[in-house]
């Protein structure tokens, strides 16, 4: 079965494969979730997220500010749906799935910031997703300047020097460096993200069957990347798969780079001495 059998009914993850623009990122972001859930249901994702533009139309329209605006969305999102993060949160697997931080109200940055994203553009508050190296945030552009919401931190509200002022404490680089991520993401990058997040996370707790589907959406998505298929290669034997991962790592090795070769070639070693227990 090829990768894209694999994920026929996932629409919008295909359109992002396709390059294609205008993607629905919460379709995009459930679509990953099923491969923790198969039986996932989007519709009520989608109604809790209807509900909240729903019930913030009438308030935001009669707001003075942009900043008031932005100050009814966090209101929301942090005490009415209780959307919240914690350093705990970015090891767990279901923090990093919508439908799983709508439940618990548990995130980590970027699946938050992806719930504040939809609700906002869908009030006409044009919020941009900023995927800094140290935190996903997003952006409101005001007359008054650039206004940052920090999802993970209980939504709070950030200038452009106090948001530089954050990423350099996290990161240590300097203001001009970081200068240099205040553009917003488009949603492809940010499924990448997204899944880059669980990859090492199911990594990190050897969930090898859960980290080989999401390597193989990464695939799908950077072909021309030797990491992805190499990390493809080593990820379909650690999942068992190991007919497959004979013929990946074969054809890897045809083409690495020098520093990879050896590990190349002991992982298919160990495949071959594990093949006839596979029969």
């Amino acid at each position: 079965m090829s990768l894209v059998e694999n994920f026929s009914r996932d629409e919008q993850f295909l359109r992002l494969v396709r390059r294609e623009t205008d993607v629905d990122l919460v379709t995009a972001a459930l679509e990953i979730a099923r491969d923790r859930q198969p039986d996932l249901s989007f519709g009520p994702v989608r109604e809790l997220l209807q509900r909240a533009v729903s019930r913030l139309t009438h308030p935001v329209t009669q707001a003075g500010s942009d900043l008031e605006e932005l100050k009814l969305l966090v209101r929301y999102m942090t005490e009415e749906l209780g959307l919240h993060g914690e350093a705990a949160y970015l090891s767990d697997p279901g923090s990093h799935y919508l439908h799983h931080v709508l439940e618990t109200g548990r995130g980590i940055p970027i699946s938050l910031s992806v719930l504040y994203l939809y609700v906002a553009n869908e009030l006409g508050i044009p919020l941009q997703p900023i995927s800094t190296p140290a935190r996903f945030l997003t952006r409101l552009q005001t007359d008054a300047g650039n206004l940052y919401v920090d999802a993970f931190d209980q939504g709070r509200i950030l200038t452009e020097p106090e948001c530089i002022g954050l990423i350099r404490t996290i990161t240590g680089v300097p203001a001009s460096e970081v200068r240099r991520f205040l553009r917003p993401a488009d949603e492809r990058s940010i499924v990448i993200r997204m899944l880059q997040n669980l990859k090492t996370v199911y990594g990190s707790q050897e969930q090898w069957g859960a980290a080989w589907r999401v390597q193989c959406r990464l695939k799908m998505l950077l072909p021309a990347s030797w990491r992805e298929r190499r990390d493809h290669a080593i990820l379909t034997l650690r999942s068992g798969r190991v007919g497959q991962a004979i013929a990946l790592l074969e054809q890897g090795l045809s083409d690495c780079p020098a520093e990879d070769r050896l590990f190349l070639e002991n992982h298919l070693q160990q495949a071959k001495r594990m093949l006839p227990e596979c029969n």
